[in-house]
């Protein structure tokens, strides 16, 4: 651990992502994560499932956990607490429009994603892959329709690694008002603007009167760093990207041998 952050204990919030963090690399609940989660919450620790998914793809995961807590979906963009909205931004309707203009003069595939809604113009293999992380079926509608009927939390690029490298840069050429952030290797997400998993922690922060200081917080991938690097513990997986061990204070096992219940267990136990 960096002991140069300062960090407060007890730990009082603990921010975890899902997909190759929380879940198994056959996006499973390890039951050593499940247990682990409940005795931090039964320790008085705020459990926050902070992920790029979409709400009802975060619900399941969260039942399965077993304990109460807010929801963060769409990488921070939407935060919810039972039925309270926390926290709510959109991509600008222009930004959203040049992008998907963009995706289809480079053959990406890209997902559109408001509320509970997921639209593509066409399912594809790529699609086809989401859905059976995710458990949801997209809708097929021309994207141009469905961000004439209202601006997306987020738009998600899924491709080779190579063409998502590519059309990276594309897009950071473009000067889009969004965050463009690297989930995994072949995805990239277009985020609103100070919606990103950092700016979600902190807003969580101030909801529940915490410090930073107090939080921790466990990830994977590019997308990550942001939080990692503003909690008062920041811990990667072991199967992380290198930018994400790089941001952390701790390494962690890998998701396949419940490297989150080996993080709850050295900081909270």
């Amino acid at each position: 651990m960096n002991k140069t952050k300062d960090v407060i204990f007890p730990l009082r919030l603990l921010c975890l992502d899902i997909d190759g963090t929380l879940l198994d690399t056959a996006h499973q609940l390890p039951p050593e994560n499940r247990a682990a989660v409940q005795y931090a919450a039964e320790k008085g620790v705020c459990i926050c499932l902070l992920s790029a998914r979409p709400p009802q793809a975060i619900t399941p995961i969260a039942q399965a956990l077993g304990v109460p807590g807010p929801v963060a979906s769409f990488g921070g963009a939407l935060i919810e607490e039972g039925d309270r909205r926390i926290f709510d931004r959109r991509l600008p309707v222009d930004t959203a429009q040049t992008a998907i203009r963009l995706a289809q003069q480079e053959g990406i595939s890209l997902s559109f994603y408001r509320d509970t809604a997921w639209f593509v113009e066409r399912d594809d293999r790529w699609s086809e892959g989401e859905s059976a992380i995710t458990g949801l079926r997209p809708e097929v509608m021309p994207l141009a329709a469905a961000v004439a009927e209202g601006a997306p939390h987020k738009l998600l690029c899924m491709g080779e690694a190579e063409h998502i490298d590519r059309f990276y840069q594309i897009l950071q050429n473009e000067g889009l008002a969004a965050e463009l952030l690297r989930s995994k290797d072949e995805y990239l997400e277009i985020m609103p603007q100070q919606a990103d998993k950092a700016d979600a922690l902190r807003t969580l922060c101030r909801y529940r009167h915490l410090a930073p200081e107090q939080t921790m917080a466990i990830g994977d991938h590019d997308v990550d760093c942001t939080m990692l690097r503003a909690a008062g513990v920041g811990v990667a997986m072991a199967n992380g990207s290198p930018a994400a061990r790089q941001a952390a204070d701790w390494i962690a096992p890998d998701n396949d041998h419940a490297g989150v219940a080996a993080a709850i267990d050295h900081f909270l136990a």
